[in-house]
């Protein structure tokens, strides 16, 4: 059975924390194919600016094209409305047949992933693989973790490698104050964040 990662976000923009932990799902879990997702609009975020989604959509495809094994979907882009992850999974698992879907996902979002929009029926819905940053506590992730597996019946899978603790917010402060983002995200993105003049 074939099986592929998903990893959603605003990725605004995307950086090379994000590469790095698709990069971590694709060889842990020996998968054949990771898609970075963009939202069009998260709950979450709803109220907050972010960049016009053909940009971000660009960037990534600019940051991931050197990548093996690594891609991106815009199953989101093309509903206007809000994002959700249950609603998504239920279109993807419908545009992959008999293949095992992983989402992947940062730690913080494990730990409050009940409360999501659907987010007890996503739990049953498929696999999941979870990026710890550097000061995550693992025992107490791997606990949480067995607890959901225990009433969900999911499979959720504790990634080894870490996430580079880079973040999107800290990469449009460093545009905007005019100081460098080399090495935060590829050299194709930089290049293409300053010649749209983003987050100035």
């Amino acid at each position: 059975m074939k099986k592929i990662g998903i990893l959603g976000g605003t990725f605004d923009p995307v950086h090379l924390g994000h590469i790095g932990l698709a990069q971590a799902a694709l060889h842990e879990l020996m998968l054949d194919e990771v898609l970075l997702m963009p939202a069009s609009k998260q709950p979450f975020k709803k109220n907050k600016h972010v960049e016009d989604a053909s940009k971000r959509l660009r960037m990534i495809e600019l940051a991931t094209m050197n990548c093996e094994h690594i891609g991106v979907t815009d199953i989101e882009l093309q509903n206007e409305g809000l994002s959700y992850t249950y609603d998504t999974m239920l279109k993807l698992m419908k545009l992959y047949p008999n293949t095992e879907i992983h989402f992947i996902l940062g730690s913080d979002s494990l730990l409050r992933i009940e409360s999501w929009y659907k987010g007890k029926e996503l739990l049953k819905l498929c696999s999941f693989a979870v990026g710890l940053r550097p000061g995550d506590d693992r025992a107490m992730l791997r606990n949480e973790a067995d607890r959901l597996t225990s009433i969900y019946g999911c499979k959720i899978t504790l990634l080894v490698d870490l996430m580079k603790p880079i973040s999107s917010t800290s990469i449009r402060n460093h545009v905007h104050y005019k100081e460098s983002i080399s090495g935060l995200v590829s050299e194709e993105v930089e290049e293409y964040i300053y010649e749209q003049g983003l987050y100035t």
